[in-house]
Formats: structure tokens, C-alpha cells, sequence
């Protein structure tokens, strides 16, 4: 927090919950107002790719306070991610397969969990059952990020189990390692960077209203529903996910030009209709009181 609290020009963030600590709010909060303000990218899940959609849904309710009060530049990943892939293949070079080119030692315990996600009893379901992935539109291989890791002004990286979140700062007993050498941390801060690329990641904007009086006064009534601790029933939320057209480059979507490069594709893109996404709108509703333990 301290070494966080110095930044002077960038924060690069990949955490899987991004669900903050009201220590983290605060100081995101104090560095947004600084002039000049540090760039703060984030790498995290998006529905698609996550399997705690309960935390998610707690991320998903903040998403105008992290855009407008904090500066993020939000990045969720993609559940086929490119990067994500080669990552997997990398891991699994020269291991024996199957038929079907899956790792043996992946095949063996597919009974027992979905590669990548944790199953764990909780909330809702026992066995691990909540932590099954949402269905999805697409077929593949599915991919979901679990680092915890920061970059900050290209000096400083941190590598650890802490999530930046109330449970790792109040219930888990957590570790990381803090490195002080800039080319460790230019490795990591590429790493997090390749994430956030569009063939990796879906970018988190503000929702343009396509009706213009009646958008504005809907994101007006969503701005005032997500602040409410409670009850927080309103559909249309601030901003949404945006996928680069073809023949674009990646841009921050404060860059000039973004609207004309990116295109929505909803709050929950490559999500089938299940009984997942209507639990996630559901906890978003109700579910801020449980947000330190979830």
C-alpha cells in the first residue's frame, strides 16, 4: 500500500475479484485526484471467464466507481483468450496426451474440476457446485485468470495470493513477494498487457445512449441505483463491455476515436442465458452486504 501510494505515473493491476478493500477505494480514490493522475490498467475477469460470478456481480454493480472515481481502464478477459492459450500450451509442453491432445493429467481429473477454475463448497451449492463457470455461446477450451499481480511505474512489482480485496486484507492469511528491478517488472507488466489486448480481453466503457433523453435519464437512475447499499434493481448500468472493429487499433477508451474503433456488446458478452447470469443480477441487487466475505 505504501509503495502503491507513491505512484507517480502508472499502476498495471491483474487480480481475478476486483472487488477492492475501502483502504484500496481510498487510495485509488487520493491517486485519480493527483495532477497529474497515474494510469491505472486492470486486468480482470469478465462473467465469461470467471468462475466466482458472486464476487463478480459485486464488480460489476462498481463499475462507475471505478471508471469515474478511480480512472480505471478496465480489461476483462475473454474465456478463449489468445494469450490464455498459449499460456496453457506453454505449461503443458512436452506432456503426455490423449487422443484428443489433452493433457493426460488434465484428463484424469476432469471428473473432478473444470482446468483453471477451483470448485470449493459455498454459497450456493455444495460440492463446489457454485463454482461452475456460466455457460457459454461459444465453444473451446475455456480459460480463467487466477494471478494476482502489480506494476507500479515500471520499478515495482508485487507477485502474491493477496486479491486487493476485504476477505485477503481481513480473513486470509496471504503472501506475495515485492521485487524492486525494473526488468522483473517490465516482464510482468507485459505479461498483464498481452491480457488486456482485444484478441484477449473486451473493454469496459461508458454506455453511449442510443435514445438520448431517455438514455441519459436511465444512466441517471442506474448512477443513483448503484450507489444505494441495498436494492440496487435497476438494469441498465453505466458502462458496458466493447469489442475493437476490425482494422482498429487498441485505444484507452478516453482516447479520441474510441467510439468510432469499438463497438457494445453487452454486459455479459458470450454468456448464454442461464440460471448464472440471473443470480449475478441478483447479487448485484442485493448482495452488497456479504461483499467482505465473498
Amino acid at each position: 500500500m505504501t509503495i502503491l501510494a507513491d505512484a507517480n505515473h502508472e499502476v498495471v493491476l491483474q487480480t481475478p475479484y476486483l472487488v477492492l478493500s475501502r483502504r484500496a477505494q481510498r487510495l485509488f480514490k487520493r491517486l485519480h485526484h493527483e495532477q497529474p493522475a497515474p494510469r491505472v490498467i486492470v486486468s480482470t475477469n469478465s462473467l465469461a471467464a470467471t468462475d466466482a460470478f458472486a464476487v463478480y456481480a459485486l464488480s460489476y454493480k462498481n463499475r462507475r466507481r471505478y471508471l469515474t472515481e478511480y480512472g480505471f481502464e478496465i480489461h476483462e478477459l475473454k474465456p478463449h483468450a489468445d494469450s490464455a492459450a498459449d499460456a496453457y500450451a506453454d505449461a503443458n509442453e512436452g506432456a503426455e496426451t490423449g487422443p484428443d491432445g489433452v493433457p493426460l493429467a488434465t484428463t484424469r481429473r476432469r471428473h473432478a474440476r473444470f482446468p483453471g477454475n477451483e470448485r470449493r463448497p459455498g454459497l450456493f451449492g455444495s460440492q463446489g457446485k457454485r463454482n461452475r463457470p456460466a455457460p457459454l455461446q461459444t465453444p473451446g477450451r475455456r480459460f480463467s485468470l487466477h494471478a494476482k499481480s502489480m506494476v507500479i511505474d515500471q520499478r515495482y512489482a508485487m507477485v502474491g495470493s493477496h486479491n486487493f480485496d476485504p476477505r485477503s486484507d481481513h480473513y486470509n492469511t496471504e503472501s506475495g513477494v515485492i521485487v524492486v528491478d525494473r526488468d522483473f517488472a517490465n516482464e510482468v507488466r507485459a505479461s498483464i498487457l498481452d491480457d488486456t489486448l482485444p484478441q484477449n480481453a473486451w473493454t469496459i466503457a461508458k454506455r453511449e445512449p442510443v435514445i438520448p433523453v431517455l438514455g441519459d435519464i436511465s444512466l441517471a437512475i442506474g448512477n443513483l441505483s448503484a450507489r444505494l447499499p441495498l436494492f440496487d434493481l435497476w438494469p441498465f448500468r453505466y458502462a458496458t463491455s466493447y469489442e475493437i472493429k476490425p482494422g482498429c487499433q487498441p485505444l484507452a477508451p478516453s482516447a479520441p476515436g474510441f467510439d468510432s474503433c469499438y463497438t457494445p456488446v453487452g454486459d455479459f458478452p458470450d454468456v448464454d442465458l442461464s440460471s448464472k447470469l440471473i443470480y449475478t443480477r441478483l447479487i448485484t441487487a442485493f448482495g452488497a452486504g456479504v461483499k467482505g466475505v465473498l
